[in-house]
């Protein structure tokens, strides 16, 4: 069986829909299906036609869009077309994919307007359209546990998972139970579960080093390889804007630009990426917890079979050592995903740690395993999710765990660019971002950090960053006159300002409502928002919630666009003004959405519900309703 034959794709934004797809392709690994796993944007489309059963992961982002690893190539190829965009050209037959068995899967957030829409989006195309035949019914889950899961026990977006790889495997076993053996066809019996599946290319001392062996590899200047694309700027700011006091560390944080034949391009609305990496300490106290890779962690090394496609993106660090590949490649700080366990738990061997003999051995290997399999998952949950757990913490928890090193760039998941939203203006060539350091004490009484932001935060001036821009085409043109009504509580404050310092300035009509806790600690940007409001360039609505003397009457912005309620509607029934609301999901947005319906039914002239969520969809459908939360 050709491996383009059975072909799985994935569009995940935050990990969640790749690590679900990585799950799935493992269990066909292990029952020795030859399949492809891809990206969607990454999949070739001319291969469309050798497929004949397909198996789509994909997450919704944004205004209902694909994410990124949908649209875009993963080294940001421009000049070759993705399966996507070649599937939306109108002039494919209607019983184009009519050779493609499809199934789908759909992972959301319901506090989003629209939910889970991008699988909707390719089943509507694929199957609808194009006339591909779908295997069972499209299944959904809700990362939010409000709609399709099971109410926040943290087992709900799993659970959707499970019954769909359950009917995947059942649907190829009986298509395929057998396999071709020198010529035979035999019962098709799976790869024992103990048995690791030693990926294409792995990682190997490289005796053919032209590294001198005496020397100190630290001195060796670091670079990254294989991805053109990637760019570098030199931070030129990285400012606290919250006051000292305030438990809430947000920086205003700019670089510039040192590639000049790279131009940044952007637009508001518009994301950079930054590629973090681990601290020095975190990766000793991995190294420590595995001490038989000490001996090697700084011997250069090289892959079997080349370097992995997955690796590329963000560049590859030189020169290759453990430490190097643990420091930039590998985020062992992250929650562990299932598809850890299911790779290590037949490592829980080494019977020297184990205080107790055999019988702790036993017992670990069996909870590491348990981990792997359990279908409930809600052990795993309160073990990883709920703590907040750290993949390191897990490791240092289970010392039976003896890892190979050769494999680590398999089983660990690797750093992953953070997205921020553009704060300057248009094109600026200083790139300004808003970023709020995430610190946080967990239930267990152990400081957590974003790797990302915890990086951010240690980054002196001057020093170098690897980053790419991405255009999102936020606003579309035609709006970009209309009045506009901005809301952000908080750091959601960040694509607005682009918006509002666009030059020439299009939009002679900006309200921004912005709300934060107290005007002296984290009324970031303050003083350049007053000052804009006197100029004329914006009128501005701040809250404070937890500041009665500044915000006597209100506490949310919600509460000021009802307090504004008739002007506001006014602008969103007879001037058809832009709607951008940004910041935190969760009960914000919703809270705001469910305002903005009874300023409709109260001034727009709307008399029920059912009215004003009409015309509030229509909005949304004409992307005039714009929500970008995170």
């Amino acid at each position: 069986m050709a491996p383009n034959k059975i072909v799985i794709l994935y569009g995940s934004e935050t990990g969640n829909t790749e690590d679900f797809a990585k799950i799935l392709s493992y269990k066909l690994q292990r029952l020795h299906y030859p399949h492809t796993l891809s990206t969607i944007g990454d999949f070739n489309p001319t291969d469309i036609i050798h497929v004949r059963y397909l198996f789509i992961l994909c997450a919704t982002t944004g205004q209902g869009e694909l994410p990124r690893n949908c649209h875009e190539h993963s080294f940001l190829d421009k000049k070759n077309k993705t399966l996507w965009s070649f599937l939306k050209r109108k002039n494919l037959p209607k019983e184009f994919l009519s050779h493609i068995n499809v199934a789908f899967f759909g992972l959301g957030d319901s506090s989003y307007p629209k939910f889970n829409y991008a699988i909707r989006k390719l089943h509507t195309r694929m199957v609808e359209q194009l006339g591909a035949s779908e295997v069972f019914d499209r299944l959904e889950a809700d990362e939010q546990a409000m709609a399709g899961s099971n109410k926040g026990t943290g087992s709900g977006v799993e659970s959707v998972y499970f019954e769909y790889e359950k009917r995947v495997l059942e649907y190829i076993q009986n298509k395929f139970p057998k396999r071709k053996i020198d010529g035979q066809m035999v019962e098709r019996v799976g790869i024992d579960d103990s048995i690791y599946l030693q990926p294409k290319s792995y990682l190997c001392l490289d005796k053919d080093s032209k590294i001198d062996s005496n020397i100190d590899m630290a001195t060796i200047p670091l670079k990254f390889t294989n991805d053109s694309a990637i760019k570098y700027g030199k931070v030129q700011k990285n400012k606290m804007i919250t006051a000292p006091d305030h438990f809430q560390d947000v920086r205003e944080f700019v670089f510039t630009n040192v590639n000049d034949l790279k131009e940044d391009h952007y637009e508001a609305g518009d994301t950079a990426s930054i590629f973090p990496c681990n601290s020095d300490k975190a990766v000793q106290q991995f190294l420590d917890t595995q001490d038989h890779w000490l001996p090697i962690a700084d011997k250069p090394l090289r892959f079997t079979n080349g370097i992995p496609d997955a690796l590329k993106s963000g560049g590859v660090i030189e020169p290759l050592t453990l430490r190097n590949i643990l420091k930039y490649h590998c985020d062992i700080t992250c929650i562990p995903r299932t598809s850890l366990f299911m790779k290590i738990w037949m490592f829980a061997t080494d019977l020297s740690r184990m205080e107790r003999g055999e019988s702790q051995l036993e017992q670990q290997r069996d909870k590491l395993k348990e981990f792997a399999t359990d279908k409930d998952m809600q052990e795993l949950y309160d073990y990883c999710n709920r703590p907040r757990r750290s993949i390191l913490e897990v490791i240092e928890d289970f010392l039976s765990l003896r890892l190979p090193w050769e494999y680590c760039l398999d089983y660990l998941p690797l750093i992953k660019p953070r997205y921020y939203s553009i704060s300057s203006a248009p094109n600026d060539p200083n790139v300004q971002l808003t970023v709020a350091i995430v610190k946080y004490k967990t239930m267990l009484r152990k400081i957590r950090t974003g790797i990302c932001t915890n990086y951010i935060a240690h980054l002196p001036e001057g020093e170098l960053i690897r980053y790419n821009i991405h255009n999102n085409h936020l606003i579309r043109e035609q709006y970009k006159q209309s009045p506009m009504i901005l809301v952000s509580p908080g750091v959601g404050i960040a694509p607005l300002l682009s918006i509002i310092k666009e030059e020439p300035q299009q939009c002679n009509n900006l309200q921004l409502f912005f709300g934060c806790r107290f005007k002296d600690k984290d009324y970031i940007y303050g003083e350049t928002l007053e000052n804009w409001s006197t100029e004329g360039r914006i009128e501005l609505h701040p809250v404070f919630s937890r500041d009665r003397e500044n915000s006597p009457d209100t506490k949310y912005v919600q509460d000021v666009l009802w307090k504004l309620g008739q002007f506001v509607t006014n602008l969103l029934v007879k001037e058809k003004a832009l709607f951008v609301l940004c910041g935190a999901s969760g009960k914000m947005p919703i809270q705001v959405r469910l305002t903005v319906i009874e300023m409709l039914k109260k001034w727009g002239g709307f008399p029920n519900d059912e009215a004003a969520t009409a015309y509030l969809k229509d909005m949304e459908r004409d992307d005039r309703y714009l929500q970008e939360t995170w």
